[in-house]
């Protein structure tokens, strides 16, 4: 299983003179009341990051025209410094639950003495949202949420003392109050010399095929956070994970390309007979003509978050047809 790149990447580019000026990244994909919603994180200008949503008619859908909602961003940072997310609001991760959108985010504040935490907004129509304060029993960084036997399952990348990242698992019965679920753990680093995946993993994001759950997941080889390829992992629980042996399914650029560094949130919704997967991707696309854009590519790809300051995130998409592989 290998997706592959769309030529038109990237397909929501940064763009002046919206909220998506600096940064567009952090894609999820929710089909709400017979439409598909593309939640995603910008930054714009004010170095602000928040939340903002497209759309797609399925019987129109061909995963590269979205209508961005005028509205946009939907969510807001908070507009007191001692919000618990005055700073940024990013990683969308959006879910059905009785009825209404619950939409889980990362949320940092400006003031530097209220901790980062997971952030709740809930919507009766997927656009217009209600913030919910920091939620407790949920730790972590880039929360997904699926829903499993009436209960909210929420997936987070949560810090190790090893300064790696591991996804951690907390369960809900009204998505709001949260608690370790029997296994809180449930995807660790796999710790094989050489491995994509062998320091670190984040990101994951769900959905159910076939009467399974399947999950991709980010990948690094040395870094916390700066991962160079996706994997695909499988459960019957979403608490018992199962990786792919042909992983990873979908690795970064090549050199000078707009995500020569590094790739976040792999987003799949399967449409069709068609697999897509939408993802952050880091980098400069400079190319490598002149001395400059070698070295800001040089940097991107061997450095954390490298780039030279050049490097940026956009969204791209990429495509895989046929049947999820067994193992």
């Amino acid at each position: 299983m290998r997706f592959e790149r769309y030529e038109g990447n990237p397909i929501i580019p940064t763009t002046p003179g919206t909220f998506y000026s600096v940064h567009a990244a952090n894609p999820d994909v929710l089909l709400f009341r017979g439409t598909y919603h593309f939640y995603f994180r910008g930054q714009g200008d004010e170095h602000h990051d928040e939340i903002g949503v497209a759309y797609a008619a399925p019987e129109r859908f061909d995963g590269v025209r979205w209508e961005i909602h005028p509205g946009s961003p939907v969510i807001r940072v908070g507009t007191n410094k001692s919000d618990f997310d005055s700073g940024h609001v990013l990683d969308p991760g959006a879910v059905e639950f009785n009825g209404r959108v619950y939409l889980y985010y990362t949320a940092h504040s400006l003031d530097k003495n209220v901790p980062s935490s997971t952030g709740l907004a809930i919507s009766d129509d997927g656009t217009h949202f209600e913030k919910v304060s920091a939620l407790d029993g949920a730790p972590g960084l880039g929360p997904d949420a699926v829903v499993h036997e009436g209960r909210v399952y929420l997936f987070t990348a949560c810090l190790s003392p090893d300064d790696c990242f591991e996804i951690h698992c907390s369960v809900s019965d009204d998505g709001v109050r949260f608690s370790d679920a029997p296994k809180p753990f449930v995807l660790r680093p796999s710790g094989a010399e050489g491995a994509f995946d062998g320091f670190s993993v984040t990101t994951m994001r769900i959905w159910a095929e076939g009467g399974r759950y399947y999950a991709t997941y980010a990948g690094c080889d040395r870094y916390t956070d700066y991962p160079g390829a996706i994997g695909l992992a499988r459960s019957d629980d979403l608490l018992n994970w199962e990786r792919y042996p042909g992983n990873p399914i979908f690795t970064r650029g090549e050199p000078g390309t707009w995500d020569e560094g590094a790739m976040w949130f792999a987003t799949v919704l399967k449409h069709g007979g068609t697999h897509y997967l939408w993802y952050e991707g880091w980098g400069t696309g400079l190319g490598l003509e002149t001395p400059e854009a070698r070295e800001a590519s040089r940097s991107a790809r061997e450095e954390n978050y490298g780039g030279q300051g050049k490097a940026f995130s956009q969204i791209g998409l990429a495509t895989w047809s046929g049947e999820m592989p067994d193992w």
